[in-house]
């Protein structure tokens, strides 16, 4: 593979530099991003000795972190799951990467690779950059502990990885409309979701609501159905037996078996008339009122509501967050990108949009391509 094409592949490196920046390992990181992203053959050199230094290495990886090094003299195929084997490795087991290379591996293992998200997507340099603005930010204000989180939006959730990491919290939930990214972002964070402390789920983040009882709910429409056809059966049995229960005392009585039987009284016309319509309206009358509860599922109790995808998004969600709730919420000003539906134009624009009562923190971040805005505070 080219260099050039190497760079276009495999650009979430340099999201990967920020990320070790921050955290401290970035001396560690440098030798290997010479080594693959720019073709240092002297750090390659580095890490070979470093690889044959590692006591208890499995043969059969070790020749593919090699073949990595050196794919374009051996013509071996570069797949991402290489890269970010090789990366988990020589940074000691990061606990990202470890995560990273097991979210890769989902797609392997299922044998859907090419439906693998493209890492750039979510570890670009800017991306990257916004979230650890975020987390810098967050940790200036929170005495304590998190509590509940949401996610609204939440994608895969790599942010997700610095609140595990930087701060004591409770749970995260993580919501998203696209089904597809649930399964997948339970792989990132394994132990979290073993532990119940990762919970994400697909719905629209528009539909879920705050009700007056507390914590933020939402319509489960398989148990809605499941319920009201419980309710249903139940109405429809107990109607039957009433019904069965007025002929039968009907019947009791020897004038009225004379009746039928003379053909005075119509058998069926006389049934329906003594409990037909009219009973069956009284069974179903109040229908609507108890399907209304039906279905609901409360989430929790929520400490922090995130939405870093605001421009993805109308404000729908925002509107109906209660007033006192903390909310942290990114967004920018990259109309340029065909996926952003509401972008605001600089700082004060997003501050009209998303008005708050308490402004915690605002700033705004030149990522090169575009600004991106935050905002922290109580709505």
């Amino acid at each position: 593979m080219e260099l050039s094409e190497f760079h276009k592949q495999y650009h979430w490196m340099n999201g990967l530099h920020e990320y070790f920046s921050f955290t401290g390992k970035l001396e560690e990181y440098e030798i290997i991003h010479k080594a693959l992203y720019h073709d240092n053959w002297y750090r390659k050199r580095d890490i070979l000795i470093d690889l044959n230094n590692m006591p208890g290495s499995n043969p059969q990886h070790y020749r593919a972190w090699i073949n990595t090094l050196l794919h374009d003299k051996l013509d071996v195929e570069l797949k991402p799951q290489l890269v970010a084997n090789l990366i988990r490795k020589l940074m000691r087991e990061d606990t990202f990467m470890t995560n990273l290379t097991r979210f890769i591996n989902y797609f392997v293992e299922k044998e859907m690779a090419a439906m693998c998200p493209d890492l750039g997507d979510f570890l670009s340099r800017g991306q990257v950059k916004s979230k650890i603005w975020m987390v810098e930010e967050l940790e200036k204000i929170i005495d304590g502990s998190l509590g509940n989180v949401i996610f609204y939006g939440g994608w895969y959730n790599f942010v997700a990885h610095f609140l595990f990491e930087f701060f004591d919290l409770k749970k995260v939930y993580s919501v998203d409309w696209n089904e597809d990214v649930v399964d997948p972002s339970k792989r990132l964070y394994l132990d979290e979701v073993n532990a119940g402390r990762f919970m994400p789920f697909s719905m629209d983040v528009n539909e879920l609501e705050w009700k007056e009882e507390g914590g933020v709910w939402y319509m489960d429409w398989d148990k809605r159905q499941e319920s009201i056809d419980a309710w249903m059966q139940k109405q429809n049995e107990a109607c039957d037996a009433k019904r069965q229960e007025i002929i039968d005392d009907w019947m009791s009585k020897d004038s009225n078996i004379a009746k039928v039987k003379q053909g005075v009284v119509d058998k069926e016309a006389l049934f329906d008339e003594i409990a037909g319509d009219d009973l069956r309206a009284s069974y179903f009358e109040n229908k609507e009122e108890v399907f209304e509860n039906y279905g609901w599922r409360k989430i929790d109790d929520i400490n922090l509501v995130i939405n870093t995808s605001c421009e993805h998004m109308d404000n729908t969600w925002f509107d109906k967050i209660p007033e006192g709730q903390l909310v942290l919420l990114q967004t920018n000003d990259y109309f340029e990108n065909e996926q952003h539906s509401n972008c605001c134009k600089d700082l004060e624009d997003a501050k009209k949009k998303y008005p708050m009562q308490e402004v915690l923190y605002e700033g705004e971040l030149d990522t090169q391509l575009y600004n991106r805005f935050m905002l922290i505070g109580y709505k």
